[in-house]
């Protein structure tokens, strides 16, 4: 009679193969930050950390640039990133009246490579800093300068842009998912110590006009978004217990069916 070992063994395969396969499962997490501040260059020596974000340059030729850090501890550490996107909310643009109006143009977002003290300094153009606060001169007020007033590129930030986008009226502006951001939270999750943020800079600081307000997670407060990570991950879901006693004993039959002289 022929042995029916063989089937026995094929029908196996195909049952623990779905088990060996599990499926990764996406998710979305969405990040506020937790710290966020500007550096404004016509008052070098103020902190605007309890104010809102400013960057660009005003209509009386003044740059400025902001800060903002998240916290990713809530990610899953065997999340496998697939997404990165950062929304800020753009609050108020130049006087139209002035100077020739608001003026659109690109921000890009910058990792930034050391650490900086976030203030409580308020105001629209903050007021007097603390020790260990973040101003255009100092990363930490009355201890540690910048490379350069304002942040030196190469040194305190990456010389690439993470992500740009153009910003022109107040709303909603999303900085979208690249590789570059990606490459930021996946270093930031591998190494926490390294987490410095973002610094966002203009690329036309030489065109008057182009300074905008962006809400910070402490102003204005309300229904406004506080600055935003938004995280698009997978993960390989735990087999249930059930799923487990499955596997050993399709893992004893293949045992059996070696033992007993089958190919399977």
């Amino acid at each position: 009679m022929k042995s029916s070992r063989p089937v026995t063994c094929i029908v196996l395969r195909w049952l623990a193969f779905p088990m060996l396969c599990l499926r990764l499962s996406a998710a979305t997490i969405s990040l506020q930050a937790v710290a966020d501040s500007s550096l404004y260059e016509n008052k070098p020596d103020f902190n605007l950390g309890g104010a809102t974000l400013v960057a660009g340059t005003n209509q009386q030729v003044s740059r400025s640039r902001a800060l903002f850090r998240f916290d990713l501890t809530t990610v899953p550490a065997d999340a496998v990133v697939t997404g990165v996107e950062v929304q800020l909310y753009c609050t108020r643009q130049p006087d139209p009246d002035q100077h020739g109006g608001p003026v659109p143009s690109d921000f890009s977002l910058h990792r930034l490579f050391v650490n900086w003290g976030e203030g409580v300094g308020s105001g629209n153009t903050g007021s007097v800093a603390m020790a260990g606060d973040a101003t255009w001169n100092e990363r930490h007020y009355l201890g540690t300068s910048w490379g350069a007033p304002g942040g030196l590129i190469g040194t305190d930030y990456a010389d690439n842009p993470s992500a740009t986008t153009s910003v022109g009226n107040v709303g909603l502006y999303a900085w979208g998912s690249s590789t570059e951001l990606i490459g930021d939270v996946n270093a930031w999750l591998a190494a926490p110590s390294s987490n410095f943020g973002f610094i966002l800079v203009n690329q036309s600081e030489g065109t008057p006009g182009s300074a905008r307000r962006f809400a910070s997670r402490e102003q204005p407060g309300g229904l406004t978004p506080a600055p935003q990570l938004i995280i698009t991950y997978s993960t390989i879901p735990e087999p249930s217990f059930s799923a487990l006693i499955m596997l050993g004993l399709i893992l004893a039959s293949f045992r059996r069916c070696r033992a007993g002289g089958s190919n399977c």
